[in-house]
């Protein structure tokens, strides 16, 4: 009787445990062909087709981006059933040791493509910017991804690094957002 009564209660905090959890698609920064790519499939209800699928798609990125300033670019391709869309996100970072709450801005590529089974969405070309002009450039300096939130450029220590760390965590946050509101069309 222990042993059923001690197994009833593992079962039931590991279910609070799992419910407790937070559903994010990107915990780590992937690196393939020493580029930083983000990757994951969304499943889609087997009952709708590819091409209502795709007008889901369609649909949703009209929405989500048309009319949206830091939209650089949208194209829908209706023969592979894809959207790439090219933005950019402002990243607010915490205060830093000037006592300032820096802003920096990331620039993005996305891929949306929809096949039997779902969505494949790929994140790539991701670029930053901070809007703290430096006295001796007239341009800010624009950091790559691989520069800036890859787990060797976050493990550099210091002030950049705790930098570099609050970038890739709101960079992170930024990029589950879009799944997570992608994910709710299908």
């Amino acid at each position: 009787m222990k042993k059923y009564l001690l197994t009833f209660v593992i079962l039931v905090i590991s279910l609070f445990t799992v419910d407790g959890q937070i559903d994010a698609a990107f915990t780590a920064v992937p690196v393939v062909n020493g580029k930083v790519v983000f990757e994951q499939f969304i499943l889609a209800d087997q009952d709708v087709a590819a091409v209502q699928k795709y007008a889901l798609l369609e649909k949703w990125g009209k929405q989500r981006f048309t009319g949206n300033p830091m939209l650089s670019g949208i194209r829908f391709d209706d023969k592979s059933r894809s959207v790439t869309v090219s933005s950019r996100a402002e990243l607010m970072l915490p205060v830093n040791k000037e006592g300032v709450k820096e802003k920096v801005i990331m620039s993005y590529r996305f891929d949306a493509s929809i096949t039997n089974a779902g969505c494949m969405l790929v994140i790539r070309d991701i670029t930053y910017q901070s809007t703290q002009k430096d006295a001796a450039s007239f341009f800010p300096e624009v950091y790559t991804a691989e520069q800036t939130i890859t787990d060797q450029a976050v493990n550099a220590g210091g002030d950049e690094g705790k930098w570099r760390s609050n970038i890739r965590k709101e960079t992170l946050a930024t990029l589950n957002e879009l799944y997570t509101d992608l994910s709710t069309v299908f």
